[in-house]
């Protein structure tokens, strides 16, 4: 099953970022295997490149977040345990393909330049077909979820209320350890950002389940709806929680985060909708 967030193998849950790039690597891997000998690259050189690539898939790694975490400095200053959150997938791509990239060709400076050259163009079309496909699939998604749900009054509310300004839309569930965690980030992002909605759609549990939860952790949330059939998941293609989408005044929808949001993740997010 292939939705917004990752494809889909029974259990195995494979994200589209992450795929992309491996598969990216590895595609450009075989066209080197089949192609070093016509240019004059021997066995040893190339056993050598083929173990530069995966050093520089660490180096783009690290580069990668450190590069995130300079940009959000600020935040992650206010925050610095933070830092260490990776499971926030706060890393900068362009920033590590760079690094990656540069490692490469000085780990590799000694090798004919038409070779390298061959890696990085098959490199980048695999790259940017990913990307394309993905972007396509993502189409299907980008608009405004049009749900009817009720607040903890069981008043009916349509989500298309909430069109006109950027919007921040979680879903989350009392149960689920991460979406506990992140609550209080989200809770405090209220009045962080004034002019950005934050709409909190708890998945399959009735309203004195989440009342209490609020009351327990003093969360003061403004707009806590209930989705008793996980319809929004469904329609947004989000098969996890937490998860967390963020459209931009005119209801598309630009990003979205399936896991626990740092401040600095968020942070980056909101920027996105608010500047669209």
């Amino acid at each position: 099953m292939i939705t917004a967030q990752a494809i889909h193998l029974g259990p195995i849950m494979l994200p589209w970022g992450l795929t992309i790039l491996m598969l990216a690597i590895l595609m450009s891997v075989v066209i080197g295997k089949f192609s070093f000998q016509y240019f004059a690259v021997s066995n040893l050189q190339w056993a050598a490149f083929k173990d530069s690539i995966w050093s520089a898939f660490l180096v783009g790694l690290l580069s990668a977040r450190l590069g995130f975490v300079l940009l959000n400095l600020d935040v992650y200053l206010e925050h610095p345990i933070e830092i260490l959150k990776i499971q926030d997938k706060g890393f900068h791509l362009y920033v590590g393909i760079a690094c990656a990239g540069l490692w490469i060709v000085w780990k590799n400076r000694s090798l004919k330049k038409s070779f390298i050259s061959l890696f990085f163009a098959a490199f980048a079309l695999f790259f940017i077909s990913g990307q394309y496909f993905y972007q396509q699939v993502q189409l299907q998604y980008q608009q405004f979820p049009q749900v009817n749900l009720v607040n903890l009054q069981q008043e009916h509310v349509e989500l298309t209320q909430f069109l006109g300004k950027p919007t921040v839309i979680n879903l989350w569930a009392s149960w689920c350890p991460p979406c506990r965690r992140e609550m209080p980030v989200l809770n405090d992002a209220q009045q962080r950002y004034p002019n950005v909605q934050f709409v909190f759609i708890n998945q399959n549990e009735d309203a004195k389940t989440v009342q209490t939860y609020l009351q327990q952790h003093k969360l003061n949330l403004h707009w806590v709806l209930l989705d008793f059939d996980g319809v929004t998941a469904q329609k947004m293609g989000m098969f996890g929680l937490p998860s967390t989408l963020f459209f931009n005044a005119q209801g598309k929808l630009i990003d979205t985060h399936m896991g626990e949001l740092t401040h600095a993740a968020l942070h980056q997010k909101v920027q996105r909708i608010v500047s669209e």
